[in-house]
């Protein structure tokens, strides 16, 4: 008799250690019969939904949301007759405020020799975790949504270049798929006259992390190309700063990239009859100067002719030149130092200078500036039969400006030299008004021997 006590008091006692393990866990659980009606609710399930007493000896299902009884339904349905576990996601309403939470359900069978003797269940909260998923699947739905309206064909690729993402409309462009993008890569879209230039410039600017931009033609399904704009710009983690991802867009440009030709061709020709009708002017301006008697005259109309000559220059370079909208002055004024030097022989006329782009509109009162100062050192720095050296400079001074300088090593300037004070010299006066119009100033300096006039100007962005 003793002997069968012991063994049904241990009994008792580790059931009542199991209950005490569960009613202090945690979490919400339970423990249900066989035919799941529940037997006892622990404290934080209690706590939580307010069951307990009379209606602990209802099952959990009473404390689920409406809306999720037939999926829970569904999934007890399959499990419980087979006597397996399962799992199921759904809202627990919580007493305190009457608001329901997304918990995940697990169930589990308790077996004894072989025998099913009861269930035991487990709710934990994951509402939170639901939500954020929710307001993620509908921050991407937003986004290709988004994505798929704009005009441009969009795209997202990893740190390691693999393809993520493109929108609808590059693959109704492109007539490819995600699959061909991934194992082929986005370069065989691209003009093969210009993919590997293109994939050597986004290769640069990944590995510095910078945003980039290119220009080239993309395939069309069609097998034609048609210009685009490539743009992308890194994806950062808030908290490392490390890149997550690229996002990019291609927008179509052909027409404008047309457009575009056609106005350079357009401005060339104009630039060359210009340059053409110049020279013209030019011829007639030295015919008359040779065939003049008058010494005054003589010098009047070279210096006109040199000036026209000069305008004409700019004209010449432009239309020789892709793109007619800016100039670079160092080339210009190298080509021009060459020029004057001819009409110079005696003199040792040299230019040295940096390559700086400046508007087409700033390059012609440039020029003038530097004919000018240069005819200025040819006349008056050594006078007589004499010759001797001029040289021309050009500097940049930080980003926004450029400093010219025209240096001679002659007789240096005359008594009382001041630029501010008004003139009869029609080659000062111009100098003058001509660097007022493109908003530079200018310096005379006195060496020993010589002068040296510098001009600094602002580069102008166009």
């Amino acid at each position: 008799m003793g002997t069968q006590e012991q063994p049904e008091a241990w009994r008792d006692e580790s059931e009542e250690r199991l209950r005490a393990f569960i009613e202090s866990a945690p979490r919400k659980m339970w423990i249900a019969r066989p035919d799941g009606t529940v037997e006892f609710f622990n404290r934080e399930w209690r706590d939580y939904t307010g069951q307990g007493g009379a209606e602990g000896m209802l099952n959990w299902r009473e404390a689920v949301h409406p809306a999720d009884r037939p999926r829970l339904d569904e999934v007890r349905g399959r499990a419980v007759p087979l006597g397996q576990p399962y799992d199921v996601q759904v809202r627990l309403r919580r007493r305190s405020d009457g608001k329901h939470r997304w918990h995940i359900g697990r169930v589990s069978p308790v077996h004894l020799h072989g025998r099913l003797i009861a269930w035991i269940g487990a709710a934990t909260d994951i509402d939170n975790r639901v939500r954020a998923e929710a307001a993620l699947r509908e921050s991407e739905a937003n986004f290709r949504t988004m994505a798929n309206a704009i005009p441009q064909l969009a795209w997202m690729r990893d740190p390691a270049d693999y393809s993520i993402w493109y929108n609808q409309r590059w693959f109704d462009f492109t007539g490819t798929s995600m699959e061909q993008m991934q194992n082929d890569g986005w370069w065989t879209v691209i003009h093969p006259d210009h993919a590997d230039l293109m994939l050597e410039a986004v290769t640069a600017a990944r590995a510095e992390g910078r945003s980039w931009e290119y220009t080239a033609p993309l395939r069309r399904r069609d097998g034609l190309y048609r210009w685009h704009l490539f743009r992308a710009v890194p994806i950062r983690d808030e908290t490392a700063g490390t890149i997550i991802r690229w996002f990019g867009t291609s927008t179509d440009i052909n027409e404008q990239r047309e457009a575009q030709e056609r106005q350079r061709l357009l401005t060339q020709e104009v630039s060359h009859r210009v340059k053409n009708s110049l020279a013209l002017v030019a011829a007639q301006l030295s015919l008359q100067a040779r065939a003049s008697d008058n010494d005054d005259a003589r010098s009047v109309l070279m210096d006109a002719y040199s000036r026209v000559l000069t305008i004409a220059g700019v004209h010449d370079h432009l239309w020789r030149q892709y793109d007619a909208s800016f100039i670079d002055m160092s080339g210009f004024l190298h080509g021009l130092c060459r020029k004057l030097q001819e009409t110079a022989p005696g003199h040792d006329l040299s230019f040295a200078g940096d390559r700086v782009i400046v508007p087409t509109d700033q390059a012609v009162p440039i020029g003038l500036v530097v004919n000018e100062l240069v005819t200025n050192a040819l006349k008056y720095a050594y006078p007589g039969d004499r010759g001797g050296p001029i040289r021309v400079t050009l500097r940049r001074d930080g980003e926004d400006a450029m400093i010219l300088e025209v240096m001679d090593r002659g007789v240096g300037l005359p008594t009382g030299f001041d630029l501010a004070a008004p003139t009869k010299s029609l080659g000062m006066r111009l100098l003058v008004n001509t660097v007022r119009q493109i908003n530079a100033t200018v310096d005379a300096e006195r060496l020993d021997p010589g002068t040296r006039f510098a001009v600094a100007i602002p580069v102008g962005r166009g």
